[in-house]
């Protein structure tokens, strides 16, 4: 391109080469255009999926029981205040289906009281770990065990889970076979692909 503009200025009558050379310079504009598309469309698409990867990774370390790796994809504060804040809405009522909740434990007028030191305790890594094997965001007596011993009661994650957007920044999951009215984990964005479990929504039937 750049000897076309010096052999032009040399040659300013010659305007078949001119022609040529316009036409050199579109098509470098139109390859330019098409890989910045092509790029945009390539992080969009990574940004879009990124949760999914996030997923993969925290099952990845379930299953290797790995529970540093699993516990850097949770906002442990974040998480405990979303329970929190819901269980004392709610008057602790507890989860639809679930005969082994034991969340009815906070209707009787303490839920505020004994919010915080119980989801201290329930809220490690242990316990978070066998809520997902549950596929549900449930505190049972499972959940419970695992919390006290540190060591969750399933080796394994469930074997699917869904998940589904719920705005630009947050994706909600849950076992696959599991109602969606038993609630869900939300991860939220921390980024352009970077996500943590954050959140909980234990009762998505009663907030429509």
């Amino acid at each position: 391109m750049q000897q076309c503009k010096q052999y032009i200025a040399a040659h300013p009558l010659d305007e078949q080469l001119q022609g040529e050379c316009d036409f050199t310079g579109m098509g470098m504009q139109r390859k330019i255009a098409v890989i910045a598309v092509v790029t945009v469309l390539m992080l969009a698409s990574a940004s879009c999926l990124s949760p999914w990867w996030t997923l993969y990774r925290m099952r990845s370390a379930i299953e290797g029981r790995d529970y540093v790796a699993f516990a850097s994809h949770v906002d442990f504060p974040s998480l405990k205040a979303s329970f929190k804040s819901q269980l004392v809405a709610n008057g602790g009522g507890k989860p639809a289906n679930d005969s082994d909740s034991v969340l009815d434990a906070f209707a009787e007028g303490i839920v505020g009281t004994l919010a915080g030191p119980v989801l201290d305790l329930v809220l490690g890594a242990a316990g978070v770990i066998e809520m997902i094997n549950q596929g549900t965001p449930a505190i049972t007596r499972a959940v419970i065990s695992s919390a006290i011993t540190k060591v969750p009661a399933a080796a394994q994650a469930p074997a699917e889970l869904k998940a589904t957007y719920r705005g630009w920044d947050r994706v909600a999951f849950r076992g696959a076979e599991a109602p969606e009215e038993e609630g869900s984990f939300i991860l939220v964005r921390g980024g352009l692909w970077s996500w943590k479990l954050a959140e909980v929504d234990l009762h998505p039937a009663a907030a429509r």
